[in-house]
């Protein structure tokens, strides 16, 4: 019987981990969400206020840059530029719209000849995106967010 009582003892011992809860700790539940966000995405992209919020991302998209790119037109033809050669060639302008909805020029990237045709075109950029109608900013899980975006000018003179 004093056999029974020691093992019965035992057991209870080594069982009273089976009745414990296992409680996760906030540091795991966060660091277990942190590792499921997709960091390289946002759930909604920057808009402006002609574009529908409850479009598609790939409508959104196609809104936000084909106000830029009209805004961006607009702003040239106030001016009368010049080239003296044909030109065909594309400017990639790289912007950070920043969680307020601020738009920055990180880097304007073209060729030489460009450079050389079109000396203000720089310029010219930064005055458009100076006078851009509000930008609302990207969403991640409704949070606003800094977003990088690069947005081709396709410059054709002939």
């Amino acid at each position: 019987m004093r056999k029974i009582g020691v093992i019965l003892c035992c057991f209870l011992l080594v069982s009273c981990e089976f009745f414990t809860s296992k409680k996760e700790t906030k540091e795991a539940i966060v660091e277990r969400e942190r590792k499921s966000i997709n960091w390289n995405d946002v759930d909604q992209y920057p808009l402006f206020e002609t574009c529908d919020e409850t479009a598609s991302r790939n409508e959104q998209i196609a809104c936000f840059q084909e106000t830029f790119t009209a805004h961006f037109l607009a702003t040239l033809a106030d001016n009368h530029l010049v080239s003296h050669t044909h030109l065909h060639d594309t400017i990639n302008v790289h912007l950070l719209i920043g969680k307020e909805g601020h738009v920055t020029i990180l880097q304007i990237k073209k060729n030489k000849k460009v450079a050389k045709e079109i000396p203000e075109i720089d310029t010219l950029i930064a005055n458009s995106v100076e006078t851009l109608p509000r930008v609302y900013p990207a969403l991640k899980r409704n949070i606003p967010v800094n977003m990088k975006i690069q947005l081709p000018i396709i410059i054709k003179v002939e």
